[in-house]
């Protein structure tokens, strides 16, 4: 009974972790980025695969605004460069 208790309990604050980190990279997107610049450097530091490296380096780099803004208006089609963004 004790070690599905634990079970559990360690499965609920990992989701909730989980989700706190997610929230956070969503409302403070430099903070994020500074997070997986250093997730990238320890990541080189333990000699990880490089797949891991080049995700967490894709991460860190900022995102260039444009498109339509994630509106999804367009209706999986793509937008004209003259078109208003809702």
């Amino acid at each position: 009974m004790h070690l599905a208790t634990l079970f559990q309990t360690l499965l609920a604050c990992g989701l909730v972790g989980a989700c706190a980190l997610y929230w956070t990279g969503r409302l403070f997107p430099l903070l994020a980025q500074k997070g997986w610049r250093q997730a990238a450097t320890m990541l080189r530091h333990v000699h990880a695969p490089p797949v891991l490296i080049r995700y967490a380096d894709r991460h860190a780099t900022p995102r260039t605004g444009g498109g339509c803004g994630g509106c999804s208006g367009c209706g999986g089609k793509t937008c004209a460069p003259d078109r208003p963004v809702r």
